[in-house]
């Protein structure tokens, strides 16, 4: 199962990459993974339910937003790195992400579909085209219906360029869910908010204490991509 997030450019914030990302893991490790993020959130939630509440929203856990509001940096962190463990080189996840530099690129307009094609690309790659995998993002309104068409697309015809390609590990449609109701989408986010600070200008104490939590994770992506050069 592949499941992805997105990082929109916001050039005011420091952030001039546009993001997509996330996370190939096999099937027959969903089960368990889940569970580990589940007990976690019976340690830091006192439940496991599927609400916003019990959400790991790595931006929330950051900053300390929503149900992290109050909540010691310290603790923070070690909510970041205890989700970092499960994903890293290791484990059975590969990590997937495209990075669009939109100060580069002529059509800005474009930045949301090329950043889309392009992990679709390294995730066909890391899916390999020997085994099948189904998409599933987290739901934005905005471009839900745009990745639905294309993506449509990219299993008929191949990515939408010269050198593109086939996307013969994928089946059916993409699939959205809201993260609150997907373990595995908030691992995604995780993942992707981690790639997103190595894009960004995010400085000061709190990016400080994550850098040192995740030193010892590799959490290198397996299939990535940087464009345009």
């Amino acid at each position: 199962m592949t499941y992805f997030d997105e990082v929109k450019a916001i050039p005011e914030n420091g952030q001039k990459t546009y993001l997509v990302g996330g996370i190939v893991v096999p099937i027959s490790d969903i089960q368990r993974i889940e569970a580990d993020v589940s007990a976690l959130a019976k340690e830091i939630f006192d439940s496991v339910a599927l609400t916003p509440k019990t959400e790991f929203h790595a931006s929330y856990i950051y900053f300390g937003k929503g149900p992290f509001k109050g909540m010691e940096p310290a603790k923070r962190i070690n909510i970041l790195s205890k989700l970092a463990a499960m994903i890293e080189h290791g484990t059975p996840v590969k990590r997937v992400y495209a990075a669009i530099d939109t100060e580069k690129l002529k059509a800005q307009h474009k930045a949301a579909e090329f950043a889309f094609a392009h992990f679709c690309e390294r995730a066909q790659m890391a899916i390999g085209n020997k085994s099948k995998s189904l998409l599933i993002g987290d739901l934005d309104d905005q471009e839900a219906k745009n990745m639905i068409s294309s993506f449509s697309e990219y299993r008929q015809s191949g990515t939408p360029w010269d050198y593109g390609i086939e996307m013969k590990g994928f089946v059916d449609t993409v699939h959205f869910a809201r993260s609150h109701h997907s373990r595995m989408i908030q691992l995604a986010d995780v993942y992707l908010f981690v790639v997103a600070g190595l894009y960004s200008q995010r400085r000061g104490f709190m990016a400080d204490e994550l850098k040192k939590a995740l030193k010892d994770k590799d959490l290198h992506a397996n299939n990535y991509k940087d464009w345009p050069k």
